[in-house]
């Protein structure tokens, strides 16, 4: 993943212009508000790659008070600023993710200890990655890191299964095929939840119930002692208690992905002689 090819290109024109290049200097980093940190391991890929002596102060996953200073560097001008921009960027981004992927851990985990939240695939194209990272330092998990990790069955899947034989019979192959992996249905009613809890499925994903109807799916779990339950939809930090009130084994999100960036001071200053 080239990091810095982006923002740098060929090379730094107002740098090259007003001929500080070759003039010494340091750059830290630190949050104007509270943190959860990500980004650390990309940031000293950037630094390393601008040749840049680097100390960081903070891990990723650490709460970060404002002020605290997550990482300095020293190196010329030049590389200061070609690391610059790219670096405060990857902290704003990730620990945007990572806090509020903590803030709703915290919110869970207060009404159930054990409850997982888990992001779904919807992350922005060729950032899978970093907001992968980002959301584990803040105490979540990847729902799915794509269509080849997981078995997850969608109505976009039975409406190619033409009648109920022919469902079952795929269904149980399917079982079959993969004795490895937990088979995940996503639900819209409480009927097709039991129907698919008789089958076999290992966990139902709950798609935009309402807390009630949330609550009777989880009910199965008393009949079907191997089932798990995971609400989505329309999950996020202002609502995440609510759903995980319903007694539900995880929750299912995107809303980590959309979090506000994290704002990131940066202090530049010449090496004093």
């Amino acid at each position: 993943m080239d990091l810095l090819r982006e923002d740098s290109g060929y090379f730094d024109l107002t740098t090259f212009g007003l001929g500080i290049g070759e003039k010494r200097g340091s750059i830290s980093f630190a949050p104007k508000a509270n943190i959860t940190l990500s980004g650390c391991d990309e940031a000293a890929k950037v630094f390393q790659e601008c040749a840049l002596e680097y100390t960081f102060f903070q891990k990723n996953g650490a709460l970060v008070e404002a002020g605290q200073k997550i990482a300095e560097c020293q190196g010329d001008a030049k590389s200061l600023h070609r690391a610059w921009k790219t670096a405060q960027n990857i902290f704003e981004y990730m620990s945007g993710i990572a806090t509020y992927t903590h803030e709703m851990v915290q919110k869970a985990r207060l009404i159930n200890p054990d409850i997982t939240i888990a992001t779904t695939r919807k992350n922005f194209p060729t950032a899978k990655e970093l907001m992968l990272k980002a959301v584990m330092d803040g105490g979540g998990v990847a729902h799915r890191l794509g269509l080849f990790d997981s078995v997850l069955i969608f109505e976009q899947h039975l409406v190619f299964l033409q009648n109920e034989e022919e469902l079952i019979n795929s269904f149980q192959k399917l079982k079959k095929s993969f004795v490895e992996k937990k088979i995940i249905v996503e639900v819209e009613s409480y009927e097709q939840a039991r129907y698919f809890a008789l089958l076999g499925a290992d966990v139902l994903q709950c798609e935009k119930m309402s807390p009630s109807l949330l609550l009777k799916c989880v009910g199965l779990k008393k009949e079907f002692g191997h089932l798990k339950v995971s609400a989505t939809g329309g999950i996020n930090a202002s609502n995440v208690a609510e759903f995980a009130a319903c007694g539900v084994d995880a929750i299912v999100t995107s809303s980590p992905y959309h979090a506000k960036p994290a704002d990131i001071k940066v202090i530049m200053k010449e090496e004093q002689k």
